[in-house]
C-alpha cells in the first residue's frame, strides 16, 4: 500500500506571534526524515508507509511542543492507494519539473 500525506502545521507559541520561524524548524526535521517530500507554500507533502507518516506527525509536534508551542493545529490530507501513481512525481508531474536526483 502506498501512502502520501500533506501536512500544514499551525503552531501558537504564547511568547511569539511569528507562527513561520517554528515551521522552518518543522521542515527541516522532514527533510531530515528521509522521506520523499515536497515543500509547498502552505503544506508539505511526504511519501511513506502509514507508521512513518503518523510518527512523523508526532515527532512534528513533540518538536513544536519543546520549542514552547502550547497549541499545534496539525492539518493532515493522506491518500492511501495501492497505485503507483499516487506518488508525488506523479501528482506534479504536468506542472512542475523535476530534477533527474529528485
Amino acid at each position: 500500500m502506498n501512502y502520501t500525506m500533506s501536512i500544514q502545521l499551525l503552531p501558537h507559541h504564547p511568547g511569539n506571534s511569528d507562527k513561520f520561524s517554528y515551521i522552518s524548524s518543522s521542515i527541516e526535521i522532514i527533510e531530515n526524515s528521509g522521506m520523499t517530500h515536497f515543500v509547498g507554500p502552505t503544506e508539505t507533502t511526504v511519501e511513506g508507509t502509514l507508521d512513518e507518516l503518523l510518527n512523523l506527525v508526532k515527532r512534528l509536534n513533540a518538536h513544536l511542543a519543546d520549542e514552547g508551542c502550547d497549541e499545534v493545529i496539525s492539518n493532515i490530507k493522506l491518500i492511501q492507494s495501492e497505485s503507483d501513481d499516487i506518488k508525488i512525481k506523479s501528482l506534479l508531474a504536468d506542472y512542475y519539473e523535476f530534477d533527474e536526483n529528485e
